[in-house]
């Protein structure tokens, strides 16, 4: 009798695995039937509106449904990225993520309005890229080792400023890391996006910045500007000539990663569908070139293993906010 029972437990358990999958199927099957909407938490002219643009051109292309850019900066991304994470689980509604929005916020912010763990599905990251040390080019200052001993000689009124995407953002962060590390005195000017930020730093309202390449590079043969260092623990192929900060301050190092990311409750056969097709997106050679010339690195992996690096992720930036004392109330 036990072992009858057992098979039809077993056949029962079966059937029910069946009828679930072929609904999955039948989800994967049937979408995108519409547009998608794609929300980047930064404004434009930034890292993250750069690879959203890039990425949502191709899966518009690959799912064969318009791909919309919808721009919802503020709050360090907390803004934009809290919208994404009250939309309907549908797979129509996906965010842009990065480290900042997903790794650093839950230990920035004492009340962050979402959980980036729980309120979301991690479908795949989607790029990576060190940040720059740039000032601009009326600071006398050469090299990282003469930028530190210069700001040493300022005053707390004549401080060097260095701007970034905003309090929390990899480039503040970046900036904190580094005054933490080397003693350097510099005070932070926030904007509101890594656009905002470069505007002012070529203008020479602000001294210096940490940036990521996409948003940065564009700007890299005006003589307004100067590139002391690159955040990676390698120099970086695409600027051979430009030394890593490591090498003047060793144990320098902060890489910041994208990735796509759906509200809580979204199907995983939507999940499924949209992961391939980042992958399919990121072999594509279109866009490795934008990448490329963008001083980003394609970057996939499956839903579980994005989702256990953000586990990850979140311990290490808080040990770095903890370290710079950038944590918000």
């Amino acid at each position: 009798m036990k072992s009858v029972l057992t098979a039809v437990l077993i056949g029962g358990c079966l059937g029910l695995f069946a009828g679930a999958s072929d609904v999955s199927a039948q989800a994967a099957g049937n979408y995108p039937e519409k547009a998608i909407r794609l929300i980047t938490p930064f404004p434009p002219g930034g890292g993250t509106d750069a690879v959203a643009r890039i990425v949502g051109d191709k899966l518009a292309i690959l799912l064969g449904q318009p791909v919309v850019v919808e721009n919802r900066g503020g709050a360090g991304g907390s803004l934009g990225t809290e919208q994404a994470a009250r939309a309907a689980p549908d797979g129509y509604t996906l965010v842009l993520g990065s480290s900042a929005t997903h790794a650093v916020n839950p230990s920035l912010y004492s009340n962050l309005s979402y959980d980036p763990v729980a309120d979301f599905v991690a479908i795949s990251p989607v790029a990576m890229t060190p940040l720059l040390l740039m000032v601009n080019a009326a600071v006398p200052a050469k090299n990282v080792a003469e930028l530190i001993a210069l700001s040493k000689t300022r005053d707390q009124s004549n401080s060097l400023t260095y701007a970034s995407a905003g309090t929390g953002s990899a480039q503040h962060l970046g900036g904190e890391l580094f005054k933490s590390m080397t003693g350097a005195k510099l005070l932070h000017v926030p904007y509101k996006g890594a656009g905002p930020a470069m505007v002012d730093l070529l203008a020479g309202h602000v001294d210096m910045a940490f940036d990521t390449m996409p948003s940065a590079l564009s700007q890299l043969k005006s003589p307004k500007l100067r590139v002391l260092g690159v955040s990676s623990p390698a120099r970086n192929p695409e600027l051979p000539d430009v030394p890593t900060i490591s090498e003047t301050v060793p144990g320098y190092e902060l890489v910041t990663w994208y990735g796509l990311f759906a509200p809580a409750g979204t199907p995983p056969a939507v999940v499924a569908t949209l992961n391939d097709a980042v992958k399919r997106a990121l072999d594509s050679s279109d866009v490795q070139q934008k990448f490329k010339t963008a001083g980003l690195e394609p970057t996939w992996s499956s839903s579980a293993d994005f989702g256990a690096l953000l586990e990850r992720e979140i311990p290490k930036w808080r040990k770095v906010i903890e370290q710079s004392g950038a944590k918000i109330d």
